[in-house]
């Protein structure tokens, strides 16, 4: 059963609110606060009025202060609000003298406690001036989790608050060194060719799928890689294991995420106007992949891309592969100018995602001519966690 929400005095819909909880819910119930500050996000609110029938209202009290709402609970006479005024009033004084000693550190708190914010309600991942390790640890100590609230409680809040500050201070550091200090071992002496090859991943839920797709496409010079939905991406979740297999090609393709595979092919309208939209996927009207007529060859053999005001008007191909079991989203099928599959002699019909994608990429570069002479270096193969 689902209770209306109020929000700055507007009535949400009872269906799209999930507001009573019950003890067999306790298992999902981190899942369902994520979607429910999701829905909250939209409307910035900062006041949510919950009604609940269980202890998991403290949950709920703790999970929307996370996102950065003042949650009061209405609860039914059975069940105790005596200390969630002062929990916030606590959580209100961890914060003030966090983001006092941030700022003696020179630490922009205000965009920090945002950065938090946006990681947890939006599809962005975590901001790059921060990065992961310094979020989490900002969202740690505002909001501890109920298991360390004893332990928070018996500390100085001063003391604890300054050593925090220290430590996402050093993590934020060391985070913008590793970056730095990817970009000076990169040979800049070697020139990057870019051909007008797009990838879309669509939903795929692999970080080792996904890092590998970031390998291959960057040995064939693609243009850029759009993620969309749950796809691991260099600044989301995921990250860490997804760059143990791109082995740094993630640094170097230029990246976009967006929430649903519709909102990429919006941005390939207005910036990629003149892309064939091709999708990888086996159906009745797929067509085998080295049988169709890429275009792009002249761009690609020119070495020169068509960019005006950040809008790619070279002919181009867009690749997009889905999900590893439910593939590309049925919904954009006929919104495709083609789809193609490779062929299947065994008993299985389909490839891995990671398998699919150079195979059809290097069709793509080798209907275009694309010759190897200029390449910035030879292929080869290691042995480094392949």
């Amino acid at each position: 059963m689902a209770l209306p929400l109020m929000v700055r005095n507007k009535l949400l819909l009872p269906a799209m609110v999930l507001l009573l909880m019950h003890a067999r819910w306790a298992q999902s119930f981190s899942s369902r606060m994520e979607s429910f500050r999701r829905l909250l996000y939209h409307g910035r609110a900062q006041t949510v009025f919950i009604h609940v029938t269980t202890q998991h209202s403290f949950d709920a009290h703790s999970h929307l202060c996370r996102a950065g709402y003042y949650a009061s609970i209405r609860t039914a006479h059975h069940v105790s609000k005596a200390g969630i005024d002062n929990n916030f009033a606590d959580r209100e004084m961890r914060k003030e003298r966090l983001h006092f000693h941030l700022s003696e550190l020179g630490v922009d708190a205000a965009a920090l406690e945002e950065a938090s914010f946006r990681s947890q309600t939006t599809m962005e991942g975590f901001d790059e001036r921060f990065g992961k390790s310094a979020i989490k640890s900002y969202r740690a100590y505002i909001d501890p989790k109920p298991s360390r609230m004893e332990t928070v409680a018996r500390e100085n809040v001063d003391v604890a608050a300054n050593r925090f500050a220290r430590q996402i201070d050093f993590l934020a550091k060391r985070h913008r060194s590793q970056a730095a200090d990817w970009v000076r071992h990169i040979d800049e002496s070697q020139h990057r060719r870019t051909f007008p090859i797009i990838l879309v991943l669509d939903n795929l839920r692999s970080a080792a799928n996904v890092g590998s797709i970031y390998r291959s496409a960057e040995a064939c010079g693609c243009l850029e890689i759009l993620t969309t939905g749950i796809t691991p991406h260099p600044s989301g979740n995921g990250s860490e294991k997804l760059a143990k297999s791109a082995l740094g090609a993630e640094q170097i393709l230029p990246t976009k995420h967006f929430a649903t595979v519709r909102q990429a092919m919006e941005y390939l309208k207005d910036y990629r106007p003149n892309v064939m939209l091709v999708g990888m996927e086996t159906t009745e009207r797929s067509k085998l992949y080295n049988l169709i007529k890429y275009p792009g060859q002249e761009a690609a053999c020119s070495d020169e891309l068509i960019i005006e005001n950040d809008c790619m008007l070279s002919p181009g191909v867009a690749l997009f592969l889905g999900n590893e079991v439910s593939g590309v989203d049925t919904d954009i099928m006929p919104l495709l100018d083609e789809v193609v599959e490779i062929p299947m002699f065994g008993l299985k019909n389909s490839l891995n995602v990671a398998a699919c994608a150079p195979v059809v990429m290097y069709e793509i570069l080798r209907q275009w001519r694309v010759s190897s002479s200029n390449s910035s270096s030879s292929s080869s193969s290691s042995e480094d966690s392949d």
